[in-house]
């Protein structure tokens, strides 16, 4: 039987508070440090192989108007997690986001949205202890996007 593990990401979580973010000063580049041992509820994996598929779920909090294709497609990636094939600058790439229409009053705001609940997910060795994860909005162009605003993510790693 699975076990599905769940953290909640958001960039507006009070400073003090569980899981609120390190420095929120660019919203593509986010760090949180995360009780991986208290997320896990005791769940000891010293010296045990930790693996897990990991899957996400992020919207963006503010409406902009400023959000474009061009600029806000890419993709989401996590520094702190890994597998064999990602490397500690790009991150673990988890998947797509990209803009949504969402217009208010007429007007032409956008939100950031991306999803990989539905899909297998992404393989990663799990982190354990103290440890801090940065998650990454890229560009098509690998650059860290620009324009975005407070988003809440949802993670899920689902363990064998």
């Amino acid at each position: 039987m699975a076990k599905v593990f769940t953290l909640y990401l958001s960039t507006q979580t009070p400073a003090g508070s569980i899981y609120a973010p390190v420095d929120t000063n660019n919203f593509s580049i986010i760090t949180w440090n995360i009780n991986w041992d208290a997320l896990y509820g005791g769940i000891g994996f010293k010296g045990e192989e930790r693996m897990a598929r990991v899957k996400f779920q992020i919207r963006s909090l503010s409406q902009s108007a400023i959000l474009t294709d061009a600029n806000n497609t890419g993709v989401l990636a996590i520094q702190g997690l890994s597998n064999q094939y990602s490397n500690s600058q790009n991150g673990l790439v988890l998947g797509m986001v990209e803009p949504a229409t969402e217009p208010v009053g007429g007007g032409t705001n956008h939100v950031l949205i991306g999803e990989s609940l539905e899909t297998l997910g992404v393989q990663c060795n799990l982190p354990y202890g103290y440890a801090p994860i940065s998650v990454l909005l890229k560009s098509r162009t690998g650059a860290l996007m620009s324009g975005t605003t407070n988003y809440q993510l949802i993670l899920q790693f689902e363990m064998e």
